[in-house]
């Protein structure tokens, strides 16, 4: 009977997991990045838990596969040992892509190779076929040959520095052209990983994340990053920074305006569903422990208004690169 019984539950899962195209499960680690290659471009991106997961979307300049390769890998300070969500993809064409990311030490596959029969549906209800696709997009699954697979690195257009281009950010250049300097760096950080934990505002579905301070000749770089996971896009009016008192009921509440030397890439229009990230470079400066910088982000026509505190110990120690 127990035999039967189990026969029977393998069949409705088996059928279930045909029927549903049952999730593949991605191992997700602190220290390597699990690279997924979509057959066309991603549209967007969605992390059912992302304290801790973290995916970079594709680039807004880069090669011609740049769009088809989406990054995922976890918080090297989030403090949980073990973890898993939920991830869903969806590309240009509509096609409804379900994973499960799992936290690991290192994964045992690095590079995904996605087809298009892998979807489990169409957002549109329409299903495209994998000769529809352009040519140079085909790819195979290699769920079962986890290998390590480096795809072809990822090149940028005139517009941005190039690969070599870190290696003119010298003392020279910093001394002859400082905003040309600030440019390269600010480049070559701009999607780091954070290196400050859970350091955000929030207003329901509008985050404001603080990535790290750095500190480089005689400058503070503050990298952010603002999260929209609302479907209205968030226009931006204003991002401003202030050193003010940290205590509300100080008798010499005083707020002084700190003016940036350098803003790389601060948008004004953060689409919904989709995040930014940017630098802005001030002249080094630092905080006693009453002292607090304050980042207002106001927005425009709108009420979803934050306000993020750095504290003086963040702010006096910071990375240096």
């Amino acid at each position: 009977m127990a035999r039967k019984l189990l026969f029977i539950s393998t069949f409705f899962f088996v059928s279930a997991c045909v029927a549903q195209k049952c999730s593949d499960t991605l191992e997700v680690a602190r220290n390597y990045k699990t690279i997924l290659i979509f057959p066309e471009n991603i549209s967007e991106s969605i992390i059912g838990n992302d304290f801790g997961f973290i995916a970079d979307l594709p680039k807004a300049e880069g090669s011609k596969f740049h769009g088809r390769i989406l990054k995922l890998y976890y918080d090297e300070l989030a403090p949980e040992e073990k973890n898993f969500t939920n991830h869903t993809v969806i590309t240009e064409s509509g096609l409804v892509y379900d994973f499960i990311l799992k936290l690991t030490t290192r994964p045992k596959q690095f590079t995904w190779y996605i087809k298009p029969e892998m979807a489990i549906t169409n957002i549109d209800g329409v299903k495209r076929s994998a000769q529809s696709m352009d040519s140079s997009s085909e790819v195979s699954v290699t769920q079962n040959k986890p290998k390590e697979v480096v795809p072809e690195p990822l090149t940028t257009t005139s517009k941005e520095p190039t690969n070599n281009s870190i290696d003119r950010a010298t003392k020279e250049l910093y001394e002859k052209d400082p905003m040309e300097y600030y440019r390269l760096r600010c480049y070559y950080m701009q999607f780091d990983k954070a290196k400050i934990s859970r350091y955000f505002a929030r207003l329901d579905n509008v985050f404001l994340w603080l990535k790290g301070v750095y500190f480089n000749e005689d400058e503070l770089y503050f990298q952010f990053r603002i999260e929209n996971k609302e479907g209205l896009d968030l226009d931006i009016n204003f991002i401003k920074h202030h050193i003010a008192t940290s205590y509300r009921n100080s008798s010499s509440n005083q707020r002084m305006e700190l003016i940036p030397v350098f803003t790389y890439k601060q948008p004004k229009t953060v689409a919904g569903k989709s995040e930014n990230h940017f630098v802005i470079v001030f002249k080094k400066f630092a905080l006693d422990e009453k002292k607090e910088v304050v980042v207002e982000l106001d927005e425009e026509s709108g009420n979803r208004n934050l306000s993020l505190k750095v504290g003086h110990e963040i702010i006096n120690n910071p990375i240096h690169f």
